[in-house]
């Protein structure tokens, strides 16, 4: 039987980052995509917004595939998301597509390998994300 010594095996678990992902990314639709005049749209501003939350998809993606450190497919296909934001608002009657909004994004992501550091310090998230590079390093010296 398999138990586990503390709750933090269960929140370092990829699956619960992945449903996190899952639930951040439908929220995020739903204020991209709805009229300006929603107020939580226009409570914060709208830069700083793009901003944070592309800061939390980053962290997200990031412990969700925790076996491949932050690299060039994770940014790339977060890039992608934003881009896909700003194309799908182009359509809408309510919205613009923004470059601008799109470099919020991406600046976002630049700030992320910069607070990394920081969230490793903390414990479940530091025996996360070491545990998993051990584990990857070992199964490629095995090869």
């Amino acid at each position: 039987m398999r138990t586990f010594g503390s709750g933090s095996a269960i929140l370092a678990s990829p699956l619960l980052f992945r449903v996190l992902l899952a639930l951040a990314l439908l929220i995020i639709n739903y204020l991209a995509f709805s009229p300006i005049e929603t107020p939580i749209v226009t409570t914060l501003n709208d830069k700083v917004s793009h901003i944070l939350a592309f800061l939390c998809l980053a962290f997200l993606v990031d412990f969700s595939w925790p076996k491949s450190k932050w690299n060039l497919p994770k940014i790339a296909a977060l890039i992608c998301y934003g881009l896909f934001i700003e194309v799908v608002q182009y359509f809408l009657p309510n919205r613009l597509f923004s470059l601008w909004d799109l470099a919020a994004d991406v600046l976002g992501l630049l700030c992320y390998p910069l607070i990394l550091p920081l969230l490793l310090q903390i414990h479940i998230f530091e025996s996360r994300y070491n545990s998993s590079a051990k584990t990857s390093s070992t199964d490629t010296n095995q090869k």
